[in-house]
């Protein structure tokens, strides 16, 4: 078995290594498990799971992994299986980071100093601002729409989750929902899947299909494109 411990303040270094690791397996080969709202017997359930039609190297995906984890207590040991986990920073007293050190894991660490941030596109996403326009320009012109889509993804579970413990944040996401109802969240949810699968098959350029989904939040229908 190949560990991988992803780990920092960086969550656009994070994220993006992440995604090109995912690249690299099959999707019916890759299963994700996010410990912010799974439980640690569905972790357990993904690492000793075999696909009944798949075959090949698999890939565990192990989102907000907690700094408490102890590893020594997973069901490891499949040689054909990459176990990915993705952590907030971790001190080298955490049972998480020990354990991976023992379990020779391959273990990165990623700053967030230089990044260039996606919160405030998400921000004005769920705010329902115009700025997320110009928002959105910024990013384009660093990072993939893959990712960007990824974390669109993450601003609409943030909101539908159980409020997080900081208050600053808990603050921030009650005043975002007061401006969604909880449909709106899940047809926005949809419309972002609709979105990802038109830009693979090459239905709408990925530009487009961003100016489109940013317009969606905002209430309306992007009419800029006629292809």
């Amino acid at each position: 078995m190949k560990i991988i411990v992803l780990h920092g303040p960086g969550e656009v270094g994070k994220r993006t290594e992440a995604l090109r690791i995912r690249k690299q397996f099959p999707t019916d080969m890759t299963v994700l498990v996010d410990l912010k709202q799974d439980s640690l017997e569905k972790l357990e359930w993904a690492l000793t799971s075999v696909p009944m039609f798949g075959s090949g190297p698999r890939l565990v995906v192990s989102d907000n992994t907690p700094d408490k984890l102890d590893l020594s207590v997973l069901p490891l040991g499949a040689d054909d299986l990459t176990f990915l986990l993705l952590s907030g920073p971790l001190k080298s007293a955490s049972s998480l980071l020990q354990s991976a050190q023992k379990q020779k894991a391959k273990i990165f660490v990623f700053e967030g100093e230089k990044e260039l941030s996606v919160f405030p596109f998400l921000d004005c996403l769920l705010d329902r601002k115009k700025e997320a326009f110009s928002q959105l320009e910024k990013l384009t012109s660093e990072y993939e729409w893959v990712y960007i889509l990824t974390m669109v993804y993450y601003g609409l579970r943030r909101n539908i989750l159980p409020l997080p413990a900081s208050s600053y944040a808990r603050g921030k996401i009650e005043v975002q929902k007061r401006k969604f109802k909880l449909e709106d969240f899940e047809n926005l949810y949809k419309f972002t899947l609709d979105t990802e699968f038109s830009i693979k098959m090459g239905k709408i350029p990925p530009d487009i299909g961003l100016a489109r989904l940013v317009q969606k939040f905002n209430g309306g229908e992007y009419s800029g494109y006629n292809g």
